[in-house]
């Protein structure tokens, strides 16, 4: 099967030309072009609360079937779901039901799960419920692991016991992200040295930068060994805000959508951690105001980017290769001659058309 195109993202450059694909495996690149629009890897989100009218903190099996169907509809075939703070009873009730799903070809194959909280700072819990929210506990995180596939977690680096609790979750091998948090420079740096890798969508839930007092956010821009989540949809960040950041960290950084139940379902009210939520012109709030979550699916926030002059290999490698190397998904990520041709075909307004998996059309 040739597939016709201007060009695809081949190992993470540009190449020209048409693609083709055999078996479901891609065979050939660069051969000369006989259409329009562009042909990218497939998406890896890693911070999904969730998608398509479902939110995962309330989740049956069918629910979240549904939710991984539409991912992959939206051409994200990798996803790490995120359970926001709840009863530690319904965490893990959800860890079983995410981690007792088998995969299936037209949706999202699940590579872990994410839980953001309960140690998280209640001055930036954002739409995390406060009667939920905890000192760190590594017993808690223990029960976690064993209720279902938890592999991520968020902390709030200043909270009591919260070196500990990284120190001993990171040697467990848990991945530990920084976030909602309040911590100045001292305090962040302590959390990434005791093994804190990642942080979770920075400058949100956060302290404010400051030229004087930087915070969490400047504790990340200034190291090279803290990788970055950003949500590039602007509406948590403006858009020279996400750009500023790409430029000053682009090796690090990795876009996710912080989606909301309500991504890929319009506006209207839904429910988020046991929030109800409203969205209006694609902008989910809590009756305050404060904002739950996003709407944009993550291949617009790539389609964003480009349109502030970013180049679209290097755009979706941050949706795609970035997370997949960062999370240790080998093969993902990526096209390669001689690897499954995962791919999303878009056209010349980067918009999707068909999305494919090895060579297979997921349904639409």
């Amino acid at each position: 099967m040739r597939i016709s195109t201007r060009g695809a993202v081949i190992g993470g450059a540009w190449v020209r030309g048409d693609i083709e694909v055999e078996e479901g495996i891609l065979t050939r690149v660069g051969l000369p072009s006989t259409g329009r629009g562009s042909v990218v890897p497939t998406l890896v989100d890693l911070q999904v609360n969730g998608y398509g009218g479902v939110d995962f903190n309330a989740a049956g099996e069918d629910e979240a079937r549904a939710a991984l169907r539409a991912l992959a509809r939206d051409g994200v075939l990798h996803v790490q779901p995120t359970l926001i703070t709840d009863s530690e009873e319904n965490i893990a009730h959800r860890l079983g039901v995410l981690g007792g799903l088998e995969p299936r070809a037209d949706e999202a194959r699940i590579v872990g799960v994410h839980a953001e909280g309960p140690f998280l700072s209640p001055a930036h819990r954002g739409v995390h419920r406060p009667e939920y929210l905890r000192d760190p506990d590594f017993e808690i995180v223990r029960r976690m692991l064993a209720a279902g596939p938890l592999r991520t977690i968020t902390v709030a680096p200043e909270l009591p016991g919260a070196r500990e609790l990284i120190e001993r979750a990171a040697a467990a091998g848990v991945i530990v992200q920084a976030g909602h948090s309040g911590a100045d420079v001292d305090t962040a740096n302590a959390g990434f040295n005791a093994g804190a890798s990642a942080v979770t969508h920075l400058f949100n839930g956060m302290i404010a930068f400051g030229h004087r007092s930087p915070g969490i956010a400047g504790a990340t821009l200034a190291r090279e060994d803290i990788a970055i989540q950003l949500i590039a949809d602007d509406i948590h960040l403006s858009p020279e805000t996400s750009i500023f950041a790409v430029r000053a960290a682009e090796h690090r950084i990795m876009l996710v959508t912080d989606a909301s139940s309500a991504a890929g379902a319009g506006d209207g009210t839904f429910t988020v951690g046991g929030f109800q939520i409203t969205v209006t012109e694609g902008v989910p709030r809590l009756p305050d105001g404060t904002l739950a979550g996003s709407t944009v699916t993550l291949f617009e926030q790539v389609a964003k980017l480009v349109e502030r002059g970013w180049a679209l290999d290097r755009a979706v490698n941050l949706a795609s290769r970035a997370p997949a190397r960062f999370y240790g998904l080998g093969g993902v990520g990526e096209l390669q001659i001689g690897r499954p041709a995962n791919l999303i075909i878009a056209d010349d307004e980067l918009r999707i058309t068909r999305v494919l998996r090895a060579g297979i059309e997921v349904a639409a």
